[in-house]
């Protein structure tokens, strides 16, 4: 997932729309195997979801803390984010400059908590989503 999340980052591949989808991808099949390796120990729904929920936090974790080392070390994300919020602002023409300068302030010191903290929530999501679609699925098929 990191691998992809890069790629797209350096533009290997054809945007950052694809990585995050294929990420998520790579996402949903790990914990699809984790569960489907650790099936015999498992019978029913909670217990697929179970082994799923161990897989899905782990990965949390890791993604989590790569998204913030990420983000300590490219401050260039914030500010040209910030330059585009400013623009934004600009643009509607409802605040005075000082109001901008302190709204752009408050958003780049803010952009690496927002980030981290719409990952932890995405993450925690998909891989619940992840896990219940995948517990069903082989809860049916035990059947």
């Amino acid at each position: 997932m990191i691998a992809a999340i890069l790629a797209g980052y350096q533009e290997f591949l054809t945007d950052v729309i694809t990585a995050q989808w294929i990420a998520y991808g790579v996402y949903a099949i790990g914990v699809t195997v984790a569960i489907y390796l650790n099936k015999l120990e498992a019978n029913k729904f909670g217990d697929f979801f179970s082994l799923g929920f161990k897989s899905f936090i782990i990965t949390t974790l890791v993604l989590v803390i790569f998204t913030a080392i990420f983000n300590y070390l490219h401050p260039e994300i914030a500010r040209e984010s910030a330059e585009l919020f400013k623009t934004d602002l600009m643009k509607a023409q409802n605040r005075t400059p000082a109001e901008i300068e302190q709204d752009v302030k408050l958003y780049q010191d803010g952009f690496a908590t927002a980030i981290i903290s719409r990952s932890i929530f995405g993450y925690l999501v998909f891989g619940a989503l992840a896990s219940a679609i995948s517990s069903l699925l082989l809860t049916l098929q035990k059947r």
